[in-house]
């Protein structure tokens, strides 16, 4: 776990002044571009993070992935069949890292989603996007050597979900997290 907030640190790092350099936040308004920076930060970390792997040429890529089809390995289309694994053979402290990770390293995309756009503010498209972005990942898995879960799709939509109802929570008790939205 360790390793992975290191490696998820030293690319925040990395992309910060790139970041600074396109968007000049000095020139916008303070507290949206603040949400912002942290928001799309994030969400190239994690990106990161989660698309490790090895990446090929594109045919040799594409033969890999459908090798993986055919045989199975490495994909597992059973619904909470891996969170069961992880929870016997890994213990309580492997289930949480799985478990608890992969909701939480999600909880920002549906909660950035709805703080910061105005028209992510339905239910419905927060779904889809969650949907489309924990779908895309798992699908590029395939190619470079990943295991593709749809455990792992169920619990980093979950987080998503979760992160957009605490932002929606907060926006009522808060209302002034309103002026964030464009």
């Amino acid at each position: 776990m360790i390793k992975y907030l290191l490696q998820f640190i030293i690319i925040i790092l990395i992309i910060l002044p790139f970041y600074l350099a396109l968007r000049k936040p000095w020139q916008r308004e303070r507290e949206r571009e603040i949400a912002l920076a942290v928001f799309v930060l994030f969400m190239i970390g994690l990106l990161a993070l989660a698309l490790q792997g090895r990446y090929q040429m594109p045919l040799r890529m594409l033969a890999s992935a459908r090798e993986r089809i055919n045989t199975g390995v490495g994909i597992n289309l059973v619904p909470f069949r891996s969170i069961q694994a992880y929870f016997v053979h890994y213990g309580l402290d492997g289930f949480l890292v799985n478990f608890v990770g992969n909701i939480v390293m999600f909880v920002p995309w549906g909660f950035g989603l709805t703080l910061l756009w105005k028209k992510n503010q339905r239910i419905w498209i927060i779904a889809l996007y969650s949907l489309g972005l924990t779908v895309m990942i798992e699908t590029i898995q395939l190619f470079i050597g990943r295991s593709v879960d749809v455990d792992d799709l169920i619990l980093n939509f979950t987080g998503s979900c979760l992160g957009a109802g605490v932002c929606h929570i907060l926006r009522k008790k808060f209302p002034r997290l309103n002026e964030l939205s464009m």
